[in-house]
Formats: C-alpha cells, sequence, structure tokens
C-alpha cells in the first residue's frame, strides 16, 4: 500500500515503476491540486490500494473503511448500507474513490481491480461504480 500525504511522497510516487494507468491517473491527479487560484496539495491524500493490502491496512491510513458507513456502521451488502464516498469511478484496470470532509480535504483511493485485493472491497466498486451514487 502507497501513501501519498505530502509534495515530497507524491512528487516520489510519480518516479516509480507504476502500472502505466495509474501512472498517468496520479500524474493528472496531483497537477490538478495546484492552480492560479489555489494550492489543495496540503489538503489532499491519495492511497493506492493493491494485491494483498487487506482492509485492516486501509483503517491503519486513513482512519476508516469504506466498507462501513460511518453514522450508522452498517457494512456493504448488509441492509441500510449507503456509500459514504463522494465518488467512485472505473479506470482501466483501476477504481478511484473520492471521500471528502468539510470543504476542502480529501482522501483519494486508487483501487486495484486485481486478484488478490480484498475481494468484498472489489465487489461493491464493481457495484457502484459509475452509479452516480
Amino acid at each position: 500500500m502507497k501513501n501519498l500525504y505530502n509534495r515530497a511522497t507524491m512528487a516520489r510516487a510519480l518516479t516509480l515503476d507504476l502500472d502505466l494507468q495509474l501512472r498517468a491517473l496520479l500524474a493528472a491527479r496531483i497537477a490538478a491540486l495546484v492552480t492560479a487560484d489555489y494550492d489543495l496539495t496540503d489538503w489532499t491524500e491519495y492511497l493506492i490500494v493493491e494485491p494483498g493490502d487487506t482492509e485492516a491496512d486501509i483503517i491503519r491510513h486513513v482512519g476508516f473503511s469504506p466498507l462501513v458507513e460511518p453514522i450508522d456502521g452498517a457494512r456493504f451488502g448488509s441492509a441500510g448500507f449507503q456509500p459514504a464516498w463522494d465518488w467512485l469511478g472505473k479506470h482501466l484496470g483501476w477504481y478511484e474513490m473520492i471521500v471528502t470532509f468539510g470543504s476542502t480535504f480529501a482522501y483519494v483511493l486508487f483501487i486495484r481491480d486485481a486478484d488478490g485485493v480484498d475481494s468484498e472491497l472489489l465487489l461493491m466498486c464493481r457495484h457502484y461504480a459509475g452509479r452516480g451514487q
């Protein structure tokens, strides 16, 4: 699991041997954080979820599980589950999940669509991606 939480970790990630689609997504998202009007670099963290990473790993890095609705604790697949993220999209081989907090801070999870990634997480992404929750 890779956690990009500041300028240095974001810049370093772009020098790593990454999947080409992920590299393109990261480069575009990181570049979009800074314009003439704003700089959201210090208000955005990226988490890259790959085969072998667990739900506990996600919780350790970002403090929540995307599989659990934070208000009532409903888990994906149970009655009453409502997605708590703001946007979930599908890219070639990757899901992109954006979770905002307040008016400025966001976590962006890039979840690899591959064997070895938490099966429940992938099932949830496949179910909701592109539905415009």
